[in-house]
């Protein structure tokens, strides 16, 4: 656990005391808080006296694991959210408006069993323990709203969160004066209106953001381009979403309140976007939109994902075996399905990547007809002291691909996956040059020398945690999902699949191995030992698609390149064998 913080001090940065009043909201607010449901007039007035109102800005720690309990919180803006900080840290839940949390160590007299932070700015209410007490003892309501309310969250459990519902109250922000944020907001607007009834409120208009909640499906806030308007601030604690507009240079201001924006949707209406603003910002999604003809296509597949109705592919590593993605992408594509989301892993990230840069079917076949059948991304040996080649040719073939283009720019929203040996973890790319993410996704471990980064991390391939990310895509909700596993089963090594070393004769194999036994060469063993190592999390994962198509490659060497007529033809029948069986799925899922 991080170094331990005192329960939100009232004297400390960015956290403020109205001095024991909470008159702003007071009974009124408290009469919506569903545990205070119930309490007469004059007891919630009087609690309304007894409580503290706290300022909290995004980042700040509330309440911290181990800690001992003096006091309950009610969630009276924004959002906060509960850790479970491990490590490794973990998400277990979201709190907003109304919530309570630290009632629990109230009861049993004890310490903090979970850690609290402000996910965006949030105004608190702080009851202490006489006053708790007190109100268990005169009002059996309240022990039974409790009750309910931890009973709820122990239904939950501490299980992390897994998937996220659709954003139903989004605010659009502009961060510079010359981001057309109102227009912005008008587009999704008319784009979300596609999918439900929408709601749009600026400042000043009567509607309250809760009564527009309770109306319609979603409710769109525009806001100005000042971070301390009163209505932006409001917006921005208050949404389940912040989508921010900028022409590339966010306004010192916003910079300065970066942390309130931390995990906005980033549009950039213009050429670029510089990687600190990304870095101070930490996005969720970034997208350059250069062409202001662009815009209207861009906000109708913001608008699916923020819906929960958009379409997205995830590619499985394997090999050569991923070879085969290239049938299914072709095959899908020719029955109408649309994809806003790409996410591959390993080598599965090379065909995401094309996908996501929109190349034509024929463009990726000649492409990675040209790097994989006329030459091979793996015969630049080296001695192995790092790896057994040098990797250069596999990065030039993506350069040659890819060039200086960046994921934002893409016109679908892609990501992959990489995994860090020093951090032990999986590292999650959704923005940057696109060769500096698909390499270190694809760089098998001991084939390839890892990738050192700047920052202190050694990247090498995705595969070796999650072999087919189907929970990251999934976990945001924001619709469908495809999935294309080939890494089925290792299958039996056979004579066809044995290139260079493995055809020495048994004398040369005795001498070299000490036995005379047919086995692969080592590059197909560390590939085969990357795949065997993430079976578990295949199964996992698989569980989180709307639908798995699954090529038979078995009979394909995992680093026999050449197959790629071979290996693109299973992967086409795969495809129109899971489209056979599902007649009404392009129906259901072009949308």
């Amino acid at each position: 656990m991080a170094d331990p913080l005192p329960v939100v001090d009232k004297e400390a940065p960015g956290v403020a005391s109205n001095g024991g009043q909470a008159a702003v909201r007071g009974a009124g607010f408290l009469r919506n808080v569903p545990v205070l449901a119930g309490l007469p007039d004059e007891l919630l007035e009087r609690l309304a006296g007894q409580v503290v109102e706290l300022h909290v800005r995004a980042g700040d720690w509330i309440m911290r694991e181990g800690e001992s309990a003096d006091s309950l919180f009610i969630v009276q803006s924004g959002r906060v959210e509960v850790i479970d900080e491990g490590p490794p840290e973990a998400l277990i839940r979201i709190l907003r408006r109304g919530d309570v949390m630290g009632e629990l160590a109230l009861l049993r007299q004890g310490t903090r069993s979970a850690s609290v932070r402000a996910r965006r700015d949030a105004e608190l209410l702080e009851l202490g323990r006489a006053e708790f007490e007190a109100l268990i003892q005169e009002a059996p309501s309240f022990a039974l709203g409790l009750t309910r309310a931890m009973g709820a969250q122990l239904a939950a459990s501490r299980m992390p969160v897994v998937a996220a519902t659709p954003p139903r109250t989004i605010a659009v922000v502009g961060l510079d004066e010359a981001a057309p944020a109102s227009e912005v907001a008008e587009q999704l607007a008319d784009a979300l209106a596609i999918h439900g009834t929408v709601a749009r409120l600026s400042a000043g208009e009567l509607a309250t953001i809760d009564q527009a909640e309770r109306d319609v499906n979603r409710v769109v806030l525009r806001c100005d381009s000042v971070p301390d308007e009163p209505w932006t601030e409001l917006c921005v604690r208050e949404a389940h979403l912040v989508v921010a507009v900028s022409s590339g240079s966010p306004a010192a201001a916003w910079r300065e309140r970066a942390t309130a924006l931390q995990g906005c949707e980033l549009l950039i209406l213009g050429p670029r976007v510089a990687a600190d603003v990304i870095e101070e910002l930490q996005p969720r999604e970034v997208q350059v939109i250069a062409d202001r003809a662009e815009r209207g296509a861009a906000m109708m597949a913001l608008a699916r994902r923020l819906a929960g109705r958009s379409l997205g592919l995830v590619l499985s590593g394997g090999g050569a075996r991923a070879l085969a993605h290239l049938g299914v992408v072709e095959e899908l594509r020719a029955a109408g399905l649309r994809f806003d989301r790409v996410g591959g892993v390993s080598l599965g990230s090379l065909v995401a990547a094309a996908t996501a840069a929109d190349f034509t079917t024929e463009g990726m076949y000649e492409s990675f007809g040209r790097a994989f059948v006329e030459s091979s991304p793996s015969n630049d040996f080296v001695p192995p002291a790092y790896s057994l080649i040098r990797g250069s040719k596999a990065r030039r073939l993506l350069a040659n691909a890819f060039g200086e283009r960046r994921i934002e720019e893409l016109p679908l929203r892609f990501f992959c996956l990489s995994c860090d040996l020093i951090g032990r973890d999986a590292v999650l790319h959704r923005a940057g040059p696109i060769v500096d993410a698909v390499y270190p996704s694809l760089a098998i471990p001991g084939v390839f020398p890892p990738v050192a980064t700047a920052d202190g991390q050694l990247l090498v391939d995705g595969g070796v945690l999650d072999n087919l990310p189907v929970a990251t895509m999934a976990r945001k909700g924001e619709g469908p999902v495809i999935a294309v596993d080939v890494t089925g089963r290792i299958g039996q090594f056979r004579r066809a699949e044995r290139p260079g070393l493995a055809r020495l004769s048994r004398p040369i194999r005795r001498a070299l191995t000490g036995h005379d036994a047919e086995i692969p060469h080592l590059g197909e063993t560390i590939v085969r030992s990357v795949t065997v190592g993430s079976s578990d999390t295949v199964a996992a994962a698989r569980l989180h698609a709307d639908l798995v198509i699954t090529p038979q490659v078995e009979g394909i060497g995992l680093m026999d390149w050449k197959a790629l007529p071979r290996v693109a033809e299973l992967g086409r029948r795969a495809a129109r064998e899971a489209l056979a069986a599902h007649p009404d799925l392009p129906s259901r899922l072009a949308i």
